[in-house]
């Protein structure tokens, strides 16, 4: 079997190493996976054993590349699996390092849903329905995002926040014909992902009922 006679640090990447086998150059890691195989000078490795360092240097990389998604934004667990996909790691890698960065606390569909819900509400001004699709959208499941949206929305003033948006429309929207200025306006609240019934007296309050005169 041969056997490691180098390990030698990166010059531009001070957090890999190269592995020297027998004298001659045999593959790159990562640190942590010098240390989890325990290499060092002298050990003899055999074919198995190096395939075994090889995969498990290729899920260091899936998780540290994981790491730095999620270090960027939270992540649902449908988007981190999309996005490691598209960086072509092996299937059955991607799913043990979610399920670690899971169990580890990293990844969590529930607190997501509700940081997401909390700034549609609070910050984008969306209704409950348009947050719900948006948590859909990013994979997560529609029971989860439901207890989400319960929570965050009967602590919120949603005909507030919908009275909010109408005032910063009205004097854009005064400048238009009444019709144009009410389906545009219509059509932004709808859009937003509230519910053009519950909003219909504040549209008419703001704009004049479509059958008034200007």
């Amino acid at each position: 079997m041969p056997s490691i006679t180098g390990i030698t640090e990166q010059k531009r990447t001070p957090t890999r190493r190269n592995i020297f086998l027998d004298g001659r150059y045999a593959f790159p890691c990562s640190v942590n996976v010098v240390a989890k195989y325990r290499l060092r000078v002298g050990l003899a490795l055999s074919e198995e054993q190096i395939n075994e360092i090889q995969c498990g240097e290729v899920r260091q990389e899936c998780f540290d590349k994981a790491a730095e998604f999620l270090g960027r934004r939270l992540h649902s667990r449908s988007e981190l699996h999309q996005k490691l996909r598209k960086q072509e790691y092996p299937a059955a890698i991607i799913i043990s390092v979610l399920d670690d960065l899971s169990r580890l606390g990293y990844i969590d569909d529930e607190r997501f849903a509700k940081t997401k819900a909390l700034s549609a509400a609070e910050h984008k001004q969306h209704g409950r329905r348009r947050a719900f699709m948006e948590l859909l959208k990013c994979g997560v499941k529609s029971d989860t995002a439901n207890r989400a949206l319960d929570e965050v929305y009967q602590e919120v003033d949603a005909i507030g926040l919908a009275r909010q948006l109408i005032q910063k429309q009205i004097p854009r929207l005064r400048r238009l014909d009444p019709l144009v200025a009410r389906r545009r306006l219509v059509g932004l609240l709808q859009r937003r992902g509230f519910d053009y019934g519950a909003m219909r007296p504040m549209i008419d309050e703001a704009l004049g009922r479509p059958d008034e005169p200007g």
